[in-house]
């Protein structure tokens, strides 16, 4: 079987490049990518597509279609076909999307501030996060996603838009603040449900949980104001504890000196390591122009139990932002199941 992944096409020709880079990893990540026996670059009418090769079995699975609407690197799927009949191709017939945003996905594009990641990136590594955990299967449940550097809050909106439960530690109060009102904003003018806890009577820093959708099929969002090194006391008391399935972040691209990031690193990594439920998996975007992989690979495994993920397609996702950030690239790290620790 072959199928055509549209590449998300981007107005920026930087992000395009951006996206043709990350569009093989992303798909190869998935786990579709233990059927595809084949993935080829091509450009049909100047657009670019991925041309896929997979057993026919996986591409009649019910998961099939609803990961592939759920990429971020390609955005339309298509069957391809060489001819059919007398008629010469290619020839594409539609694949339907199988994916219902549980809050519009404009929600996370209609939020501007000073130094947001783009959303298509955020998706991407949103995805890759998940891909590379014990929880691949269940990509269409609710998951629990923790973003310890939330700034904005770009990965939460996406993670809600996935159908996720979405928790957010940010140490600048403005940032948790103008989010906040922001999303009460946004809520309000689209008509979505939604019920505020009342936190004024907590002591530790600040914290707002909103109950999102509709009697019955709600998710969470909690934005906190505070140190991700506390991430276990921030969170414990809310419903469903500190456990989570991914930790999603964008590590700061102002840093060009290691020794920054290792500052940040050494004293939140076994925090978030503890937040992790087994199979879990951390998965970090930094500004790779002048800190090395290898020296991230050397700080997180010597500060937790994590396994990087140093092999192809994790390997893959390097790519230019703009004439600053040069090199971007994304570290995924796992936390063993307990059958994995006692082997």
């Amino acid at each position: 079987m072959k199928i055509a992944l549209k590449v998300t096409p981007q107005r920026s020709t930087q992000y395009t490049n951006m996206t043709t880079t990350l569009a093989t990893p992303e798909l190869l990540a998935s786990p579709l990518g233990r059927a595809i026996h084949m993935v080829t670059p091509i450009t049909l009418a100047g657009q670019e597509y991925l041309l896929v090769e997979m057993e026919d079995t996986a591409f009649a699975a019910p998961l099939t279609r609803k990961l592939l609407a759920r990429l971020g690197a390609t955005s339309e799927a298509y069957e391809y076909f060489e001819q059919i009949g007398a008629v010469t191709g290619p020839l594409l017939r539609p694949l339907e999307p199988d994916f219902v945003p549980f809050v519009p996905l404009e929600m996370v594009e209609t939020r501007r501030y000073k130094g947001k990641t783009n959303e298509l990136f955020t998706q991407v590594l949103l995805n890759v996060a998940l891909f590379a955990g014990a929880y691949s299967e269940q990509i269409t449940g609710r998951l629990r996603i923790l973003d310890p550097l939330a700034g904005g809050g770009t990965t939460l909106f996406r993670a809600l838009a996935c159908g996720y439960d979405a928790f957010g530690i940010e140490q600048e109060r403005q940032d948790v603040e103008t989010t906040e009102v922001f999303v009460r904003q946004y809520l309000n003018s689209e008509h979505i449900p939604y019920k505020e806890v009342d936190e004024r009577g907590r002591r530790a820093g600040r914290r707002s949980q909103f109950e999102i959708g509709r009697k019955g099929e709600t998710r969470t969002l909690v934005l906190v104001h505070g140190d991700s090194t506390q991430a276990e006391s921030h969170l414990r008391e809310i419903p469903g504890g500190s456990r989570m399935h991914a930790i999603v972040g964008d590590l700061p691209y102002g840093i060009q000196h290691f020794g920054e990031i290792a500052d940040l690193l050494e004293r939140t990594l076994p925090a978030w390591e503890r937040v992790l439920l087994p199979g879990g998996t951390l998965a970090l975007a930094w500004n790779a122009t002048r800190i090395e992989r290898e020296a991230l690979i050397e700080l997180i495994e010597r500060r937790t139990h994590l396994t990087v993920r140093n092999d192809p397609p994790y390997t893959q996702f390097v790519h230019a932002v703009d004439r600053v950030i040069k090199r971007r690239d994304i570290i995924v790290a796992t936390k063993p199941t307990p059958a994995h620790t006692a082997s």
